[in-house]
């Protein structure tokens, strides 16, 4: 046994935490821990030095370091292979790191979600977690979004422990007008299933009759679904003035910024395999027009023009430098995934670009010239009718 194991086996259990967030001192996500094999240490001691509030001082690390044993050096010349120990010894004296806990009532909740041996129950309070929006697919992390492949592994985990059976929707619209019951054979029910007015008051969403939320996904406040929308299990709606407009679909594990906007029929794809792709991002203040068809990451305060579709492989050109912007390259394992990227703040229209010989045109996306935070490019493009508004 190591040093640091001999440490740690005298500190309290931490078995019901299921993750833990690290924030600096201007409250940015610096790290998340997920209590799993390899890093349940760093959760038993973190949480051991943290004060009542979660505070972790320059002062209760250098305390600790005894409890690190020999990964205390280690750190220090290979902090890559020690990241968290790494952000501690980085701190000075004045400066602290706070620490948040996500917690559960099951012991090692996490472990059995990973190993897809969780039960019914287990994963039921799972994915509780993921209607409270206590944990997500994936997460910005020192700016840099980083998939959670746990998440992925407890809503298979869920879809495994649950079978097909009767769910019944109070109140489901049909052609001869409110009928009292609608049944479906599914082995995921709705979010809202057993919603009381009190429940839908505090959550502060409003739910359009014919919308579909299914449990596991977290929607915001100030979020509106409006009719015949979809969102699926492990999709993350930050709210804030998000609109999910008629017969729009947000897909599993898709994450949704704040004041985003969704025209009509627009969709955005869901990401479950494999473990460890980044799903489909949609930042902060983006507009979406209709018939849409999102992947890949959209970027804070871009627009995309009604009929745009964005795919893995499809060029997205530069009007203004003439230059293709490039995919973004995310690997598992020996996969690689080309995720289209659309930066921020630029309006992208539906296009097609020429080949050499003129013979044939490639369809493609175009990127206009200008910034949509200037005032003018604003009222450029609101002239030419095609901003989504």
């Amino acid at each position: 046994m190591s040093e640091f194991e001999k440490q740690i086996s005298q500190l309290p259990s931490t078995d019901e935490v299921v993750i833990m967030r690290m924030y600096d001192q201007s409250n940015t996500l610096i790290s998340i821990v997920p209590n799993l094999n390899g890093l349940q240490g760093v959760v038993q001691v973190l949480s051991h030095i943290a004060d009542s509030n979660g505070v972790i001082s320059f002062q209760s690390v250098q305390e600790s370091l005894p409890l690190w044993g020999e990964h205390v050096e280690d750190a220090k010349t290979n902090p890559q292979k020690h990241p968290n120990l790494s952000k501690l010894l980085a701190l000075t004296t004045g400066t602290a790191v706070t620490i948040q806990k996500v917690m559960t009532k099951t012991s090692h909740l996490l472990e059995k979600m990973t190993q897809r041996q969780g039960t019914r129950m287990e994963c039921d309070e799972f994915v509780e977690l993921l209607n409270q929006g206590a944990i997500r697919a994936a997460e910005k992390v020192n700016g840099v979004w980083e998939p959670q492949t746990y998440v992925i592994d407890g809503i298979l985990n869920y879809f495994g422990s649950h079978p097909n059976e009767i769910l019944s929707v109070e109140g489901y619209p049909s052609d001869e007008g409110y009928q009292s019951t609608y049944k479906c054979w599914d082995k995921v029910a709705l979010k809202t299933a057993n919603f009381t007015e009190e429940d839908f008051e505090k959550g502060g969403v409003r739910y359009a009759p014919g919308s579909i939320v299914r449990t596991g996904a977290y929607i915001g406040p100030q979020t509106v679904i409006m009719n015949q929308a979809f969102v699926n299990i492990g999709a993350y709606i930050a709210g804030g003035g998000v609109m999910i407009d008629g017969a729009a679909r947000v897909a599993s594990c898709a994450q949704i910024g704040k004041g985003v906007k969704f025209g009509a029929g627009s969709g955005v794809e869901g990401v479950l395999e494999p473990a460890g792709r980044l799903p489909c991002i949609v930042e902060d203040h983006v507009k979406i027009g209709a018939m849409c068809e999102v992947s890949g990451m959209v970027r804070e305060g871009a627009v995309l023009a009604s009929g745009v579709i964005m795919a893995s492989g499809k060029k997205i050109y530069d009007e203004a430098t003439g230059e293709v912007i490039p995919p973004l390259e995310w690997k598992v394992g020996e996969q690689t995934f080309l995720l289209p990227e659309i930066p921020a703040y630029r309006l992208a229209v539906g296009g097609s670009v020429l080949s050499e010989n003129g013979k044939f045109a490639t369809d493609s996306i175009i990127l206009k010239p200008g910034d949509l935070r200037e005032r003018d490019t604003l009222k450029h493009f609101a002239k030419q009718g095609i901003l989504y508004n």
